[in-house]
């Protein structure tokens, strides 16, 4: 009776586990298939954006590895000093053991002077095992590598950051030239609606007979107009997306969208808190590298001047041979192994190199001198980048509003001709100066965001708050 109740239990559990198996996988195919149904269509802020692009673009990924290539460089340098083990095994089958002469009389005392007698000396199977432990004992060129290999992994790490710094300002210029042309594409969908219903407007007018038709023609060609315009703008929009779902490490035929409205964000950008900051010219990440640069080829020089000091190293070596006239290296037998074990001391003094060493550190001087030069510029293009990036915002900004005031003043203008090409007190020509007016004012606003948010995010690059 147990035994009939343990097995019901067991089946009962391989059950339940089974059940568990298919709902657990159940749940997974239901969760994968959401968020595959979720990547068809992503949507976007600007901050969602930069992060997905720090972590999924490739040139990102590919600083990433560097990285990680330095630090198994600075493993490898360690490494060199560090104790050395090698393990030997060495074989040889004399298939015809090498003859030597010998005098005669060694053999044969009666033997004529001057004779030889051919002799084979040693066994037709032979083997030796070797193991040999070195360590570095002193090398001035391995403290440098250690030095330099810390600089090299400082190195990569910058690399890593500007990279994230150049892909994150990439993408928050895309971003914001998506944002215009969406904003243009609204306004000239509603200047193409409103043009619309002044074309049909005016066509019935005109077979009233109280226009021209010129009038109704001249319309029609704006309407036409504004079609080619928007279909471009379209194809700009389409365009950019691809560019940015390529620097955010998306796959180009995966849809997004992005949140926000151009003019909302242009009105909560503080422009006195991006202007306030004081620019840190050591905290820029090109001073930075550059700084780094310096150290390196002052390692570089130090490392072609300890070419001239010696280096020691220590070693023991033990090993075991053996030589057989039958190949029984393995098998219990009367016939040794014969023991060798040595220890000792290499060192290398260098003495003379024909110059060469010494040539060596001149040009190590010569490219640490460059690297100080090159520094000294780094900081007075930021410098001067800087004050440019800056001058160039506070020109955007006054050029964002007053674009934006001729705008409004232009629109004015233009829907007050077309009242009055309704009333009949305004001719066409009226209507084509006041249309080219505002549509000029259109791009010359989109032309001024397109600036403002290109100016803002350089000196958010030269401030390190992008």
């Amino acid at each position: 009776m147990q035994k009939k109740y343990i097995k019901k239990n067991f089946l009962f559990s391989g059950l339940n586990r089974n059940v568990l198996i298919f709902f657990l996988f159940l749940i997974f195919s239901i969760v994968q298939t959401d968020f595959i149904k979720s990547e068809e269509s992503l949507r976007f802020d600007l901050e969602s954006i930069k992060a997905l692009a720090v972590k999924q673009n490739k040139s990102i990924k590919n600083a990433r590895l560097d990285m990680k290539i330095a630090r198994n460089v600075v493993r490898e340098t360690t490494a060199t000093g560090l104790p050395q083990i090698e393990g030997k095994l060495s074989y040889q089958d004399m298939a015809q053991i090498p003859t030597t002469l010998i005098p005669a009389q060694f053999v044969d005392p009666d033997a004529e002077e001057g004779t030889y007698f051919p002799m084979k000396f040693g066994t037709q199977h032979n083997m030796s095992m070797e193991l040999v432990a070195s360590q570095l004992v002193f090398n001035g060129t391995y403290i440098v590598a250690l030095q330099s290999s810390k600089i090299y992994m400082r190195l990569s790490r910058e690399s890593l950051i500007k990279t994230e710094i150049e892909v994150k300002s990439l993408v928050t210029g895309t971003y914001y030239l998506i944002m215009v042309s969406e904003n243009l594409k609204i306004i000239l969908e509603k200047n193409l609606k409103s043009l619309k219903k002044l074309h049909y407007e005016t066509e019935e007018m005109y077979k009233a007979g109280f226009v021209e038709e010129t009038d109704v023609d001249q319309i029609e060609y704006f309407v036409i107009g504004i079609k080619n315009r928007l279909n471009s703008i379209k194809r700009q929009i389409d365009i950019t997306y691809k560019l940015l779902k390529f620097q955010m490490g998306l796959k180009l035929d995966t849809e997004i969208s992005i949140e926000g409205e151009i003019n909302d964000i242009a009105a909560n950008v503080e422009y006195k808190t991006v202007l306030a900051r004081e620019f840190d010219l050591n905290g820029h990440i090109d001073f930075k590298m550059a700084d780094t640069q310096v150290k390196s080829s002052s390692l570089l020089l130090k490392k072609e001047k300890s070419m001239f000091l010696p280096s020691i190293t220590a070693f023991i070596s033990h090993s075991r041979n053996a030589m057989r006239n039958e190949f029984n290296f393995f098998k219990d037998n009367e016939d040794k192994w014969f023991p060798s074990t040595i220890l000792g001391l290499n060192l290398n003094v260098p003495i003379f190199s024909s110059g060469m060493r010494l040539a060596k550190v001149k040009q190590a001087e010569y490219d640490l001198e460059k690297s100080l030069n090159m520094k000294s510029d780094v900081s007075d293009s930021l410098n001067l980048g800087y004050l440019n990036a800056r001058s160039r915002y506070l020109t955007s900004i006054g050029g964002k509003e007053s674009s934006f005031r001729n705008l409004q003043i232009a629109e004015k203008i233009y829907n007050k001709t077309i009242e009055k090409l309704k009333k009949g007190v305004s001719s066409s020509m009226d209507l084509i100066q006041a249309y080219n007016q505002f549509l000029e004012s259109q791009y010359g606003y989109t032309s001024a965001l397109i600036e403002f948010y290109n100016s803002l995010t350089e000196l958010e690059k030269y401030l390190n708050i992008i």
